[in-house]
């Protein structure tokens, strides 16, 4: 019965004339296991081992820009860059951090404890860094929320194995923490941790900051400097609410330097233009880029394909392109973005915002596709930014049209911050993300356990069922937001 219900939703959906007699010549219209073999022939080409993870500033990149460009010309789409000197792509120049040497020393008073071997990576994002004697604050998953005053001068050691790793990482740096090193649990998380730094790391041109420190540290290397029974003594405290950091009796030294380089990286912008265009806009986007070659050791897999972050979200992106552009025309022009240098610090996003092609207060509705490829058929939906905009209800009401449940709870709230359509927010653009991923908890944990920014992020794992069915959604949410209001009736 639910997918006799599916196919009759997906006729009504994408039928270019609905009120049309039905004629012989006309192709049956396609199901959902139609739009599944679509979206994973282009994770498949996507994720591909040509396509070598899809690094910014690499021939990956330059595969990837031309399948996409090409794939949204074939639909019908045009360059929406609305800058004749850069058809479809937008420069974004990044500055590149590689490392070149590091030492360190951990004591507690004279007596130098031991380091294993490889276990301890210090990076730095100037020239040249250095700490001496620089006391050590564990913090556990504290950032935000830690004063200056209890930071600065200090190295505040984190734990890495939550959901908000990077943001916390960020604020300990901005709050004055004067480096900071996380312990990471997983030998092969450490790895692969380490296998990407090693390349370097971007950032937006024009944007480095001070020489500041940040590193790993493997179990074991926290085991031999600060001891087995303390740090399992605090990671047995550490979800208390009655936490507070604790100054631990080692201090670090610590000298890192590093090599500048600069890559020219591009984010791709395309337009389905609007019959009757009011000025407004409507804005899908994806991340293109992932991590390239990643993989160390003695491992065979050396590329981080992406395949569900984010040739999944790509595949959707394209998927609803080639059917809003061979459908009714509608009202408002749509902009579609496959922004680049995501996975550095939502770079291509913030880039996007600085130099829009149209104002960022024309936007009426934005949407995010980001690792879309979890959850199977018949998934509810969450979705990312509830409550920060105010089309939560618009967006609720065409998803029971379309049989969708929304799940409400904190779990997708967890992401906000981690995705493109957090810049947008900051400039008071409306965005969100409506994904079946992210209302399953269990399937994204286990995702994110085993093959996040990993090699093992390919093809043969990417789930798909429910990624259909959200990009029909998205099509009903494009062309409800992207009516004018005196027409803005029911979305499919």
């Amino acid at each position: 019965m639910r997918r006799k219900f599916w196919i009759a939703i997906v006729a009504f959906a994408l039928s270019l004339s609905a009120c049309n007699a039905a004629r012989l010549d006309q192709p049956a219209p396609e199901t959902l296991d139609d739009i599944e073999a679509e979206l994973r022939q282009h994770v498949e080409i996507l994720a591909s081992d040509e396509f070598e993870g899809r690094r910014p500033g690499t021939d990956g990149e330059r595969k990837t820009l031309r399948y996409l460009a090409d794939t949204w010309e074939a639909a019908g789409l045009i360059s929406g860059t609305n800058d004749p000197a850069h058809p479809w792509l937008a420069p974004v120049e990044l500055a590149v951090r590689a490392p070149e040497t590091a030492t360190m020393k951990f004591r507690t008073g004279s007596r130098v404890r031991a380091v294993p071997d490889g276990q301890v990576k210090l990076f730095t994002s100037g020239r040249r860094a250095l700490l001496a004697d620089a006391p050590i604050l564990f913090v556990g998953t504290q950032g935000s929320e830690l004063e200056p005053s209890v930071l600065t001068g200090k190295v505040a050691l984190m734990i890495w194995d939550h959901p908000a790793r990077e943001r916390q990482r960020t604020a300990l740096l901005a709050n004055g923490a004067a480096a900071v090193l996380a312990i990471v649990l997983e030998s092969a998380e450490f790895d692969q941790l380490a296998g990407i730094r090693e390349k370097g790391t971007y950032r937006l041109a024009g944007s480095e900051g001070g020489a500041q420190i940040d590193g790993f540290m493997s179990e074991q290397a926290a085991f031999a400097i600060f001891g087995v029974e303390q740090i399992r003594s605090l990671f047995g405290v550490v979800e208390s609410p009655a936490f507070r950091p604790k100054l631990l009796n080692v201090t670090a030294d610590m000298e890192v330097a590093s090599a500048a380089g600069a890559v020219r990286t591009h984010n791709l912008i395309a337009k389905l233009p609007g019959a009757n265009p009011d000025g407004e806009a409507v804005l899908l986007l994806a991340h293109w880029d992932h991590f390239g070659r990643c993989g160390r050791g003695q491992t065979t897999d050396l590329i981080c394909s992406g395949a569900v972050d984010n040739a999944s979200g790509l595949a959707v992106l394209s998927g609803i392109a080639k059917r809003l552009a061979a459908g009714p025309k509608l009202d408002r022009d749509v902009y579609f973005v496959a922004t680049t240098a995501e996975e550095w610090g939502l770079l291509g996003a913030i880039a996007f915002t600085r130099d829009p092609p149209i104002p960022l207060d024309s936007i009426v509705a934005a949407f995010n596709i980001d690792t879309i490829g979890v959850a199977p058929r018949g998934s509810p939906v969450a979705i990312v930014g509830a409550g920060l905009t105010p089309l939560d209800a618009q967006i609720e009401a065409i998803a029971g049209q379309l049989g969708r449940d929304v799940i409400k709870d904190q779990f997708a709230a967890g992401f906000i911050q981690r995705q493109d359509g957090w810049i947008l927010l900051q400039r008071d653009v409306p965005s969100l993300m409506v994904s079946s991923a992210f209302a399953q908890p269990e399937l994204m944990g286990r995702y994110t356990k085993d093959r996040y920014h990993r090699p093992t992020d390919r093809v043969a794992s990417v789930e798909l069922g429910g990624a259909a069915e959200d990009m029909l959604l998205h099509i009903a949410l494009v062309r409800h937001f992207a009516s004018l209001p005196s027409q803005n009736g029911p979305a499919i």
